[in-house]
């Protein structure tokens, strides 16, 4: 998600990710945390509310440090979710914070059993190829490095905020190589796919760069990402 999670609109998305699965969904706020603890318990009610308006079970993982991502407890909280979603703030904490860690274990773990990774703004980010990856894949340079959840694509969110700022987009497009996938999404806009064929759903619209050019879809649409070259 480009940005609004937990609003109305992504109810549909969110339904068609969980696609009769029936685990909880387990929430981490995480990325919000170094903004103090009203704004974490804040997106932690939105999230609460949020699932129990559309009656599905939801738990809070109250995962604010790297000490916290390291607990047993909460690392068990994942286990037979159905859905992880990462809200949003600032990716770099998010990161910095469950790499590497216990509970970064049990979500590979999960993804493995089926459970799906949801991500908005921040969120979303981390999902991105990393730097590794990158330089693996013989690109050199680059925009956004994530956890490599998506090997092959960089993701942006606010994509339609960015241009709001004169000549934003042209330097973030600037610093894309043209062998490495980019996708822009909108606020209150998602995708859903298996990291390589998505679909769009919400208010706004998704740009797709790569070298053969840029696409622009729109809820419904569908496109695919490629992992060669």
């Amino acid at each position: 998600m480009g940005s609004g999670e937990f609003e109305p609109w992504s109810n549909d998305i969110e339904a068609a990710a969980l696609d009769g699965r029936t685990g909880p969904v387990a929430v981490l706020p995480t990325a919000s945390s170094t903004d103090g603890e009203d704004v974490f318990g804040r997106w932690g009610r939105m999230a609460l509310e949020h699932y129990a308006t559309a009656g599905i079970d939801a738990r809070l993982v109250p995962v604010k440090t790297r000490e916290d991502a390291d607990r047993e407890d909460h690392a068990r909280a994942l286990e037979g979710t159905a859905m992880v979603f990462f809200s949003g703030g600032k990716p770099q904490h998010l990161a910095a914070t469950i790499h590497g860690t216990r509970l970064w274990e049990a979500l590979e773990d999960a993804l493995n059993e089926g459970a799906v990774f949801a991500g908005c703004s921040a969120g979303a980010l981390i999902a991105s190829q990393s730097r590794e990856q990158r330089r693996d894949r013989g690109v050199r340079t680059g925009w956004v490095f994530g956890l490599g959840l998506v090997p092959h694509i960089s993701f942006g969110v606010h994509w339609d905020k960015v241009k709001v700022i004169p000549g934003l987009r042209s330097v973030v497009m600037s610093r894309i190589p043209s062998g490495s996938w980019f996708v822009g999404i909108d606020e209150r806009t998602a995708i859903l796919g298996d990291g390589h064929r998505w679909r769009v759903y919400g208010l706004g619209s998704v740009m797709v760069r790569h070298a053969g050019g840029t696409l622009i879809h729109r809820g419904g649409a569908t496109f695919e990402t490629s992992d060669k070259g």
